[in-house]
């Protein structure tokens, strides 16, 4: 398979993933979703994604604090609900090979508290028997966050209604999951640099599209779900300045990336910059908030 080919069939095995989720009935109550597959509903339009992206309901994980029970739980579900889609279809093509779910980050809980976990699944295709290797396909599960009255949502997927990020969230938490990816917050946490997230750019200039500046209330909306968003995770923020912080690089991850060409570099350098003249205009900016001291040594 070349890469244009990986991509296709992994966007198309976590379709089906989303769905076989979605509608088991234990894994649709332990987990509220978001992500571009979330986005692609909300705007009736499509962008391929290479994952799966949710947050743990906060009832459960106050239920199961353990995040190796967690880890044992979710694998057991994923494997039944998957495996049980699969089978369901007229013609089965997919046939589940292996789900392993692990915490993240693996060695030792979050210093702050940010328990997530990662699902890997191996799936084998009835149609490409020949082909060794077929990527592992992913489902990311990320700790609660504090979110607004009205920032989460039904959205409805594969005939059930699940709880997902309204749109005016999915906006905050892109421009905040941007800013971790620079080079000031990764040495702000001291972890490790990572690449810069180009796609939120992209996102964000389609959430432009659908809803123009003009719309007032809902970009009032994003503005304080940014807020809630980047004080949960300690995301400084200067104003535009420190969205340009890695520039050259956000503009090189970005056009190298074949997901994103439905959306100029130009157009979403424009859509960015707008939101944030907005946002300046609104006194948004400054947001500064201090990590929590370390526990006492004993």
């Amino acid at each position: 398979m070349n890469t244009e080919q990986q991509i296709n069939w992994k966007d198309a095995v976590l379709g089906e993933v989303l769905k076989a989720v979605s509608t088991h009935e234990s894994l649709r109550n332990a987990l509220v979703f978001k992500g571009a597959r979330i986005l692609n509903l909300h705007l009736a339009t499509q962008r391929q994604s290479l994952d799966i992206d949710a947050n743990l309901q906060l009832e459960f994980q106050r239920s199961m604090p353990d995040r190796l029970k967690q880890a044992d739980w979710f694998e057991k579900q994923l494997a039944i609900a998957i495996r049980n889609h699969f089978e369901s279809q007229y013609t089965v093509r997919y046939v589940l090979e292996s789900v392993k779910v692990a915490p993240k980050p693996p060695e030792m809980p979050h210093p702050q508290g940010w328990d997530g976990l990662e699902a890997r699944i191996r799936v084998n295709d009835q149609r490409m028997r020949g082909v060794r290797w077929l990527p592992t396909v992913e489902l990311e599960m990320a700790a609660p966050e504090a979110l607004g009255p009205d920032a989460v949502c039904d959205v409805r997927v594969a005939g059930v209604d699940v709880r997902a990020y309204a749109l005016h969230r999915i906006g905050g938490e892109k421009l905040r999951a941007f800013l971790t990816s620079l080079p000031a917050y990764r040495d702000k946490i001291q972890s490790p640099r990572r690449e810069v997230r180009a796609k939120d750019l992209h996102d964000l200039a389609r959430i432009l599209a659908a809803q123009p500046i003009g719309e007032t209330i809902f970009w009032r909306q994003v503005a304080d779900e940014f807020r809630l968003a980047c004080e949960s995770r300690y995301v400084d923020c200067e104003g535009p300045e420190t969205f340009r912080q890695a520039w050259p690089a956000t503009q090189a991850a970005y056009e190298s990336e074949a997901t994103l060409n439905a959306v100029s570099w130009a157009d979403a350098e424009r859509a960015l910059a707008e939101i944030l003249d907005h946002f300046s205009q609104r006194e948004v900016f400054p947001l500064s908030f201090q990590l929590p001291l370390p526990p006492p040594s004993s």
